[in-house]
């Protein structure tokens, strides 16, 4: 190499050198200083200190180091207007985040007020504690109205006890008690019905004619539909005429004699009778409670932080890695206006509200009466009535960013639901790819119950793969929008409390299409109530579903109410009383949806239907008023099969192309008839039986933490 090439080749590595991204490095420990340096000898003591410092290196790979211990939040970690940023414990140490208050064990005390006392059950009068919030400087938030058609807010002050929630105080207290005949419905608010009254209903048995007083007393529970959870303060009992006159209108009023029609009382020092048990009195500063059994009582918590413990906006290329949010009233992790921003291998748990939220909740938050102090700055991060501004607003916009996910985090115990995801722009069919990946999700509607799943999507082009969702009263996945994609996923033990509800559920709108399901587990769905696994709802259209696997799940697997386009291939249908449900909704009791001017046409106008990129994206759409849209057309169900099914379809088939499937009730060749999910032998009769049956790869279904 002569002179001129080797001084070219020189300077082309030092520029490359000199404008390669430096990495800076800086350490965080609970013990640390924030007059520090940063640096492993000198720790700065808090995230903010050290945001601030990675604020200076605009054009540099930033690496904040967490030493192991308990970070205590009275606020927001503001991450914002950063790139390039990794947050992660040291060497692996365990690190936490909290927004709570610690309670010394020293600080319980016996019940002394002898109102309260004479309120308690005499076995457990001398073993009740009670904490007296105000003497230790903690503010308490009581109780509020949480349920279907209400804001979804952060919960009220929780009491934790060495690592677990502990719960509200009810009767009865593991199933709910039937709506006794109603005296008033109350005021209807979904059929604009007022001035009626309050809500009176008689109540049987004998208890609650022993409740002294209904002071700071709430009744919660299905009140009229079943899938539609209440609570709501009460205003008195009779206990003459056996009645309980409520506070508050419930959306559908007060109804009686269906199953799903029950209710059970909370927040009565009368019903502290199991370990474990609180009621919260706000407004004295004080929660009295059954200690848990078989527990030190090392480690008490009250959690006080409503705002989301992390809110990352304005950034890219921003990880979350490895540590544990927990104990706080509000969500764990806001991310909006962002790109590639991760939250990774982190445990999210025992939040009082959802575990994280990509892209705006409910804007308007500060305009609805009653709600203003959730309003003002930041009232974006709170869920609010998001449900219902989607509803109204077909092509919000959650301003969430793109490429932004939740992998490999194990979220647990939360008050209102696990992941909610937005993003994308529904006017232009523009997706944001946004994610949540291999994440184990449950018990996850420990205060909000119905339409508050594991994983809300909702935007355009997002997506759930590999998660593991479980243990619920509500549904597992919700979807609104275009293009989402659902695969690989475990979904068991859903549903349990609801009634006409399914574990994946859409509906209502015949332009959110182009959604796939694939590879996915529903197994161990109740079939006491109405519940389904994929539950295409009120019209729903243009969901693909290949390769799913339902076992055991729900009342009836499959429900098409009334929409067109939704395609079933090589599934398997195995152990279900019903199978498939296709009704032709449009015709009788929905007719008014599919009217002129109804819910459909300005549905369909919102997005312009007939002109690209929806007419593009989906030809059949641009088709949809032609002959009679209110008569289920372009359903498939092809190449599926129905193994030990007592019944395959409950409509018509007429409503489908039904070809190639097989039903039968002899072994279809599984390695193991008492586990689907352990495949098929290599000669399995089903690949000779349904022509083209394409293997479901069963080993990659489900999460790998």
């Amino acid at each position: 190499m002569g002179l001129f090439p080797r001084l070219c080749y020189s300077l082309v590595f030092l520029f490359t050198v000199a404008s390669a991204p430096a990495r800076q490095t800086l350490v965080v420990s609970p013990r640390g200083s924030d007059r520090a340096q940063g640096t492993p000898g000198r720790p700065f003591r808090t995230l903010e200190r050290a945001l601030a410092e990675a604020a200076r290196y605009p054009h540099d790979t930033v690496e904040i180091l967490l030493r192991g211990g308990t970070y205590v939040l009275e606020q927001t970690v503001e991450i914002a207007g950063l790139r390039n940023l990794t947050v992660a414990p040291y060497g692996g140490e365990q690190v936490s985040f909290t927004g709570s208050c610690s309670v010394a064990p020293h600080r319980l005390h016996k019940v002394t007020d002898p109102a309260i006392r004479e309120r308690l059950q005499p076995g457990v009068r001398d073993r009740v504690r009670v904490i007296d919030a105000n003497m230790l400087g903690i503010e308490l938030s009581g109780l509020i109205r949480k349920g279907f058609g209400h804001p979804s807010l952060p919960a009220w002050s929780e009491l934790f006890i060495d690592g677990k929630p502990l719960t509200v105080a009810r009767w009865p207290n593991d199933t709910m008690a039937p709506i006794g005949r109603v005296h008033c419905t109350g005021d209807i608010p979904r059929e604009d019905k007022y001035g009626i009254g309050d809500p009176v209903f008689e109540y049987g048995g004998e208890r609650p004619s022993r409740w002294k007083s209904t002071e700071g007393m709430w009744i919660a529970g299905y009140f009229a539909w079943g899938y539609s959870d209440d609570m709501i303060p009460v205003k008195s009992i009779d206990t003459t005429a056996r009645t309980i006159t409520a506070a508050a209108a419930s959306r559908y009023g007060f109804m009686s004699g269906a199953p799903f029609r029950r209710w059970y009382a909370l927040n009565l020092p009368e019903e502290i009778d199991r370990p474990g048990e609180y009621v919260l009195d706000a407004v004295n500063g004080k929660i009295y409670f059954l200690p848990p059994e078989n527990t030190p009582l090392e480690d008490i918590r009250i959690s006080t932080l409503e705002a989301p413990m992390f809110a990352v906006e304005r950034c890219s290329n921003v990880v979350l890695r490895g540590f544990t949010l927990e104990y706080s009233r509000g969500m764990g992790v806001y991310i909006g206006e962002s790109d590639s921003v991760l939250v990774d291998s982190c445990v999210i748990r025992n939040l009082g509200y959802v575990g994280v939220c990509i892209g705006r909740g409910d804007e308007k938050l500060a305009e609805t009466p009653g709600y203003e102090r959730f309003g003002g700055k930041g009232s974006y991060r709170q869920i609010g009535n998001l449900g219902g501004r989607l509803y109204d607003e077909r092509l919000l916009n959650r301003r969430a960013g793109t490429h932004n996910g939740v992998r490999n985090c194990h979220i647990y115990r939360m008050g209102a639901g696990g992941i909610s995801i937005g993003g994308g722009d529904r006017a232009t069919l523009t997706p944001a790819h946004n994610y949540a990946e291999n994440c184990r999700i449950h018990d996850f509607n420990r205060i909000e119950k119905s339409y508050i799943p594991g994983v809300w999507i909702d935007g355009v082009g997002n997506r759930a793969a590999n998660c593991e969702i479980f243990d619920a009263p509500s549904m597992a996945v919700l979807i609104y929008g275009n293009d989402h994609t659902v695969e690989y996923c475990d979904i068991h033990h859903v549903c349990r409390e609801v009634d006409d509800q399914g574990a994946l559920y859409y509906g209502r709108d015949p332009s959110e299409r182009g959604h796939r399901v694939r590879y996915c587990y529903f197994h161990d769905l109740p079939s006491v109530h109405r519940v389904s696994a994929t539950y295409h709802d009120d019209g729903a259209c243009g969901m693909e579903v290949f390769g799913c696997v339902y076992y055991k799940a729900g009342s009836g697997s499959v429900l098409i109410g009334g929409g067109h386009d939704n395609v079933y291939r090589n599934n398997l249908f195995i152990d279900l009383p019903q199978a498939v449900h296709i009704d032709n909704r449009m015709q009788n009791w929905g007719r008014a949806m599919a009217d002129s001017g109804g819910i459909f046409d300005v549905r369909l106008r919102a997005v312009r239907y007939d002109r690209s990129p929806y007419s593009t994206a989906y030809p059949q759409l641009a088709r949809y008023w032609e002959g009679d849209p209110r008569i289920p057309r372009g359903n498939v169900i092809a190449g599926n099969l129905f193994y030990r099914v007592g019944k395959i379809l409950n409509g018509s088939p007429a409503w489908a192309d039904w070809s190639n499937n097989w039903v039968t009730r002899e072994d279809p060749g599984f390695a193991d008839p008492a586990d689907p999910m352990k495949g098929f032998v290599p000669d399995a009769p089903i690949y000779r039986m349904i022509g083209g049956f394409s293997p479901i790869p069963f080993d990659r279904i489900g999460c790998r933490l």
